[in-house]
């Protein structure tokens, strides 16, 4: 591979530090659009990359050229990856690619889990379980279901009640279970990615944040809203102990009010500027790169 390979591999490095000041600049539903296409761009430079100067550094081995009857000395003069370098890069690559399987399985775990939920009584998509920890979440799937605990809705009026159901709704209507889907498996095989899988799961509930103060009419109803549940939360979690539990719902839950009252975002599209340039100079050696991969194969007499 010629040096294009690296570039590739730097390419996905710059996208994943141009994630959080992107995320910053967006309105959150542009933001989460944005930087899980972000993420897919980085996580697919970053495995082709590696893949290319796996195929390369270990394709003049003894063991590959006992099966590929190809020429070493042909395949050093085209693919200049030192072996060493090859074997490193299949190493990361196969504990990239079962950290990603690893974090499919477990979602599909949950999924699977939950999926009882479905079949219980609702009322529309809503279901309401009895329980004394307060909690509510969007179940996706065919039917989709709102899930609600008998203690969140004792801890809300009704109004307030109104922008929950609506929050969880939008979850649905957007399928922002695909989003985290895709953002955690991206982190998984990309370790760089982590931040901008936070900032993805951040966005995607101001995402659901401001449907539900739009669809209810209030920004503040809606601030009120969030805090009273988060209370009621931390309440039961303090309970249990669980003082990380209440560190993260205060750090999350105070920004995510701030915002709602504050004045609807709007998106700076200014500041996506640098991360086209980078995709586009990340294709352009994506294209590359599939090239020199395409005559390394060639050589080794793969196809």
């Amino acid at each position: 591979m010629h040096i294009t390979v690296y570039l590739l591999l730097l390419a996905s490095v710059v996208l994943a530090l141009l994630g959080p000041q992107l995320g910053r600049r967006l309105a959150p539903a542009a933001a989460v659009r944005a930087l899980t296409l972000l993420s897919v761009i980085a996580t697919t430079a970053m495995v082709w990359g590696m893949t290319a100067v796996t195929v390369g550094g270990l394709g003049r081995t003894d063991a590959f050229q006992d099966q590929a009857h190809s020429s070493p000395v042909a395949l050093a003069h085209d693919d200049p990856v030192p072996n060493v370098l090859g074997a490193l890069a299949a190493g990361l690559l196969a504990v990239s690619l079962l950290r990603a399987l690893t974090v499919l399985r477990r979602r599909r775990s949950a999924l699977r889990e939950l999926a009882p939920l479905r079949k219980r009584p609702a009322a529309g998509d809503l279901v309401v379980i009895e329980a004394e920890r307060p909690d509510a979440y969007a179940l996706p799937g065919r039917p989709g279901r709102v899930v609600v605990t008998s203690a969140m809705l004792r801890a809300l009026p009704a109004d307030e009640q109104a922008v929950l159901l609506a929050h969880e709704r939008a979850h649905l209507r957007h399928r922002h279970h695909l989003y985290a889907a895709v953002a955690e498996t991206a982190a998984a095989c990309n370790p760089l990615l982590r931040p901008v899988r936070d900032l993805i799961a951040f966005h995607i509930e101001r995402w659901a944040d401001e449907e539900a103060a739009r669809t209810t009419g209030s920004r503040l109803l809606a601030a009120r809203s969030l805090a009273r549940a988060a209370l009621a939360t931390a309440d039961a979690a303090r309970a249990r102990g669980t003082q990380g539990v209440l560190a993260y719902l205060r750090h999350r839950v105070t920004a995510r009010v701030g915002a709602l009252q504050a004045e609807r975002p709007t998106s700076h599209w200014g500041a996506v500027s640098p991360a086209v340039a980078v995709t586009a100079l990340t294709g352009a050696a994506f294209a590359e790169v599939t090239s020199d991969f395409a005559r390394c194969l060639h050589v080794l007499h793969l196809f």
